[in-house]
């Protein structure tokens, strides 16, 4: 199942829609619920791919990196943030 945590608003464009629906089945794999943390609200930079709708933010819950690439695929950068918050941040930023 899809989770938002409350508050989380915003669009997602149609990369980013088929990058959640890859992790959605990813986790749903794993018989984990997919959590999304941030989408286009909340406080990023002024640079972020958030207010372009080309990113978001979920829990980690135990799943790997490598995992998480491999479903978002080409195009996506993946950042495992080391703190506390045991979150991934995925943006479509084609290079």
């Amino acid at each position: 199942m899809v989770w938002l945590k409350q508050g989380v608003l915003g669009r997602l464009s149609p990369q980013a829609r088929r990058c959640k629906g890859r992790l959605a089945a990813l986790y749903a794999s794993k018989k984990l619920d997919f959590y999304i943390t941030s989408k286009g609200e909340s406080n990023h930079r002024a640079d972020s791919c958030h207010y372009e709708g080309d990113a978001l933010d979920f829990k980690r819950q135990g799943v790997d990196i490598n995992s998480i690439r491999r479903v978002c695929g080409a195009g996506f950068d993946v950042i495992e943030y080391s703190d506390s918050r045991d979150i991934f941040h995925v943006e479509f930023d084609p290079k």
